[in-house]
């Protein structure tokens, strides 16, 4: 059961991701051997879309609908999730080790990116309660 009814990619586009964090192909400095620059990031950015779609999905383990009215407040959390992810590539690439003090040094980690879905999508979330009726007759044994 996937997320959304079509394509997690036609919901949120590559094209989405670049509008909103301003990433181009010049950004990442892909190797010129590896063809077209710019399809090498959107192949890249769908690949983000639909990993952060699937942590998304393992949390509210339905499909959205775009008749449902969290549907575009759903589509927003993953975009904007997505650019997350953007911003730690781009930070990794540019120092991947911070140092906090004169002692400790932290490496960026990119779980931190999706730690608060849980709560983001928590008034999205759906409860299945299951109850037990029974119509027969009260028996002492």
């Amino acid at each position: 059961m996937p997320l959304f009814e079509k394509s997690v990619t036609e919901v949120v586009t590559p094209q989405d991701v670049r509008d909103l964090t301003g990433v181009s192909a010049d950004h990442f400095g892909f190797p010129p051997d590896v063809g077209d620059p710019e399809t090498k990031l959107d192949s890249l950015l769908s690949t983000w879309i639909e990993r952060i779609a699937s942590h998304i999905h393992a949390r509210l383990k339905r499909t959205v609908l775009e008749t449902d009215d969290d549907y575009l407040a759903i589509q927003d959390v993953l975009l904007r999730t997505v650019a997350k992810v953007v911003a730690v590539a781009q930070q990794q690439r540019s120092s991947p080790i911070i140092q906090i003090d004169d002692f400790a040094v932290s490496i960026l980690n990119t779980s931190d990116v999706t730690k608060d879905l849980g709560t983001e999508l928590q008034p999205f979330m759906r409860q299945k309660i299951d109850i037990f009726l029974s119509s027969d007759d009260y028996v002492e044994a």
